[in-house]
């Protein structure tokens, strides 16, 4: 029987193959990495199994979507790395595109190892500052310094596109998501046993098909 990691990785490598993306400098490593850091990571807190700094676990999710990689998301998310400064691009040059950065002082970090340090750091914010049981995105919740860990877990984020840039002073990670999540007053997710709420879902993993 197929293994429930080998499943996951086979998941994401079909939602991957799709995307195509142009010899850019950002290595297909990275990509795939990316992606399978994503659809776990959402995949963990669809079950239930995702710690939570507020206690407990992060709810279960009924309607957790999979992600998929894009390469015009991974376009704009490029713009943004390669200016080497670490800020939010502004909305109106990611238009209905959310972002997360990232970035380490070794400059000359292995891209998909970037990638796995940088989806590591993001969803660290749901243990480190914690969430609770209440999903609604408010004021008060993002000022704890969850927004880059809402933004992954997104329920109605499906496309996702990052760059890996190789700046003089840092290694700059930026990727952006589609459409954007933190839309204050919203849910991050609707609580509920996983796919509960989807007619295609990957049972195993609590991902349903976008």
């Amino acid at each position: 029987m197929m293994s429930s990691i080998t499943c996951l990785v086979l998941l994401s490598i079909a939602a991957y193959s799709k995307a195509g993306c142009p010899d850019n400098g950002m290595s297909e490593e990275a990509r795939q990495k990316f992606l399978e850091m994503h659809n776990s990571l959402r995949s963990s807190v669809a079950l239930g199994q995702a710690k939570d700094g507020a206690g407990g676990n992060a709810p279960k999710a009924a309607k957790m979507k999979t992600m998929a990689y894009d390469c015009e998301v991974e376009k704009t998310a490029m713009n943004n790395a390669k200016q080497c400064v670490f800020k939010h691009s502004q909305p109106n040059q990611r238009k209905g595109l959310g972002e997360n950065i990232f970035m380490s002082s070794d400059s000359g970090m292995d891209k998909a190892k970037a990638a796995e340090q940088a989806s590591k750091a993001w969803f660290g914010e749901l243990a480190e500052k914690g969430v609770g049981q209440n999903l609604k995105l408010t004021g008060g919740l993002f000022s704890r310094g969850v927004g880059h860990y809402t933004q992954m877990v997104w329920q109605e984020t499906v496309k996702l596109g990052c760059y890996v840039e190789a700046c003089s002073n840092m290694c700059y990670v930026v990727c952006q998501y589609g459409p954007a999540g933190n839309m204050m007053g919203k849910d991050i997710y609707e609580k509920g046993e996983p796919c509960s709420k989807c007619e295609n879902c990957d049972k195993e993993k609590g991902l349903c098909s976008a």
